[in-house]
């Protein structure tokens, strides 16, 4: 993404800002705080300061850096979350141990901007927020070819040389090697996982770090080693404003072999003492005015199709964000599967970090 295009999309967020604290909807309410349990940078500033313009109400976000460590928050009891980001397959687990609250629609009108195909994604406790693939961020500055396939990152040249980060997300992590091994991504065959785990154990001699790249390089780790890195659409951008990261040398590409296709949801927590306040924020950010200025903020595709409509053009034809045809045509989604199987990859995952961090 060109400077140009970084500039144009943030006048063009600043002017929604503009529109959106010039045209408030509601009376400003005595201070509160709503817990959100998110990814870090994934909530737009400007979003949060319209929010408590309207509300008075103060977001309070604690972050988490892997699926696996949002479940060990959810699952504890006295957390204290009001509104926990989530996907499918956790929204439907914890949804089902009683963790979080089945959706109702009814106090969400603004879901009507939100095409069903979208909210099938998020299941019953959840609703759709943000969108994307899996895919490759590489340093366009340091490799002299695009990685173009699974296997430039799984199989480097350069194996015995670290210079890959991963992720700990054991759910994300398997993905590539089942989609490169052309198996399905919700794959339950432990002869299958096996055969994805021997290619991330193959590969682990060029891993840097199993930390996610953002939280990894944000902590100054691995600027000068790091050329490529296990991603979501839009890591690229953060990436490339990291300190110490001059001009963007960080790029972002969707490998040939097919991708993930990530939906990411929001659910109310059970235990949350703040129902009202958690609906009433639900709502907020589906308005379509405010998942705009949202989406174009953080770079990232928005499933909400009146808000899609008010987005910038160069956003909206920008094939990282939204991906042609082909692209959501080879992707695979992550669907519910039995519990055995969630944990065998999160003994595959603990296997392989914990192999690569006794060398």
């Amino acid at each position: 993404m060109n400077n140009k295009k970084i500039t144009s999309r943030r006048i063009y967020s600043a002017l929604l800002t503009a529109t959106c604290l010039l045209f408030p909807t509601t009376a400003p309410r005595a201070a509160e705080t709503l817990n959100l349990l998110n990814w870090e940078e994934y909530l737009s500033e400007a979003v949060i300061e319209r929010w408590q313009a309207e509300t008075g109400v103060q977001i309070r976000q604690v972050y988490f850096d892997s699926g696996d460590r949002r479940d060990e928050v959810l699952a504890k009891p006295g957390h204290q979350i009001d509104i926990a980001l989530t996907e499918l397959i956790s929204a439907d687990r914890f949804g089902q141990r009683g963790l979080l609250d089945p959706i109702d629609a009814a106090s969400l009108p603004n879901l009507k901007h939100i095409p069903q195909r979208w909210q099938n994604n998020c299941g019953p406790h959840a609703v759709p927020y943000l969108w994307g693939t899996l895919g490759i961020a590489y340093r366009a500055d340091r490799l002299h070819t695009a990685p173009q396939s699974w296997a430039d990152l799984l199989q480097p040249a350069e194996r015995d040389e670290p210079h890959i980060i991963m992720m700990e997300d054991h759910e994300d992590i398997l993905a590539g090697p089942l989609i490169y091994q052309q198996h399905s991504i919700n794959t339950t065959s432990n002869e299958e996982l096996k055969r994805a785990f021997e290619l991330l154990t193959a590969q682990s001699s060029a891993v840097l770090s199993y930390e996610y790249a953002i939280t990894s390089l944000r902590s100054q780790h691995h600027l000068d080693t790091a050329d490529m890195a296990l991603a979501y659409s839009g890591d690229q951008q953060v990436l490339n404003d990291v300190e110490g990261i001059e001009g963007e040398p960080w790029r972002y590409v969707v490998p040939k072999e097919g991708t993930l296709l990530w939906v990411d949801c929001l659910s109310v927590t059970a235990s949350g003492t703040k129902k009202q306040l958690a609906y009433r924020f639900l709502n907020f950010i589906n308005d379509p005015q405010i998942a705009a200025l949202n989406a174009t903020e953080l770079g990232v595709a928005t499933p909400n199709a009146a808000a899609k409509a008010l987005l910038p053009d160069d956003m909206k034809a920008d094939l990282t964000i939204y991906p042609p045809a082909e692209v959501l045509e080879n992707s695979q989604v992550y669907e519910p599967r039995p519990l055995a199987s969630t944990q065998t990859r999160r003994r595959i995952i603990s296997a392989l970090i914990n192999a690569h961090d006794a060398r």
